[in-house]
């Protein structure tokens, strides 16, 4: 009876200067070397990017479950990171992030849509695969391990999208 009160539902919105904390919180769960909230409060504030993030939210809370940055040069562009939660990963908040932006991307009238992923990211690699990325070129031994600092050094495939 009561319980449309407790649904929760992901929104994709624009990041704020407060969450920049929050998503220095979330980067540093994800990767080695995590950004600092200074650093999104850059890309948030620079106009040749923007960051979107996602936001479960009911009546009553409100989190931040991942983002995505994004810089635009002329009309390309290239995801600069992304990341989700680990406890929200499998749950298609990284897709939902990559579709908003994506939407901005052809609203603005992007043509390209780049980004870099570790090799050794199967769950990543197959998002990106079923999303119509196609690898365009490798970078040998750019990542110095795994996310977390763990294993020698892999390749970034370095991923496109025609968006139009």
């Amino acid at each position: 009876m009561y319980g449309w009160f407790w649904r929760k539902r992901v929104i994709i919105e624009n990041a704020l200067r407060d969450d920049a904390e929050t998503l220095s919180e979330i980067h540093g769960e994800c990767f080695r070397q995590a950004w600092s909230d200074g650093d999104f409060d850059r890309f948030i504030g620079d106009d040749n990017y923007f960051c979107l993030v996602a936001r479960e939210e009911n009546w009553v809370t409100r989190r931040l479950l991942g983002f995505v940055v994004v810089r635009r040069v002329v009309d390309e562009a290239e995801i600069i990171t992304i990341a989700t939660r680990p406890a929200a990963r499998g749950s298609g908040v990284g897709r939902k992030l990559m579709e908003g932006a994506m939407r901005i991307l052809a609203f603005d009238r992007t043509r390209k849509l780049f980004l870099e992923v570790d090799e050794n990211n199967p769950a990543a690699l197959s998002l990106y695969r079923s999303m119509r990325f196609e690898q365009v070129s490798e970078r040998k031994g750019y990542y110095t391990g795994h996310a977390l600092g763990v294993g020698k050094p892999s390749t970034a495939l370095v991923m496109q999208l025609e968006l139009g």
